[in-house]
């Protein structure tokens, strides 16, 4: 995959989401509280993707994240004493999604590990393979080469002047 795709698909998203995981008006306490948990999980998502996930795989992290980013706006304008309850379920379902992603993050990043290794010893393997198989076929045709050139020599005919 391409470092500019890569870099669209994933690096891109992940700074808009850290941008808009900012509070913009509003400075308040359960914000400052989920920073770390954004970070902790975009950091996970990045981790994942490094280890060899594809950009389809990590779009699928993506999604729960962006679903994040709208409940924490929603926290965020619930300043209100009334609005207390509602304002910390929303907080307390931003946070069980962050875990959901880094748990979640923290499985891909294992297999796409284990599936890069394989892809690695398999192309190593092919490699070795393929170049023992190349050699003796190197040696086959360069022996058959030279049969054929003695061959040939013992055929000429000698002809006096």
């Amino acid at each position: 995959m391409p470092l500019t795709l890569r870099i669209t698909l994933v690096i891109l998203p992940m700074l808009l989401l850290l941008l808009l995981a900012r509070p913009t008006g509003v400075s308040s306490q359960p914000s400052d509280q989920l920073q770390p948990g954004f970070n902790q999980a975009l950091a996970q998502v990045q981790r994942a993707e490094s280890a060899g996930a594809t950009s389809s795989e990590v779009a699928q992290l993506l999604v729960p994240l962006n679903r994040a980013i709208e409940l924490n706006k929603q926290a965020l304008q619930l300043t209100s004493p009334q609005d207390a309850q509602h304002r910390t379920q929303l907080l307390n379902q931003v946070d069980q999604i962050l875990e959901s992603v880094q748990t979640q993050a923290g499985q891909l990043e294992i297999t796409a590990s284990r599936r890069t290794l394989i892809n690695k010893i398999g192309a190593y393997t092919f490699g070795g393979a393929a170049a023992l198989i190349a050699t003796l076929a190197y040696a086959y045709g360069l022996s058959f080469w030279h049969r054929y050139r003695i061959k040939r020599t013992f055929q000429m005919k000698v002809v006096p002047k």
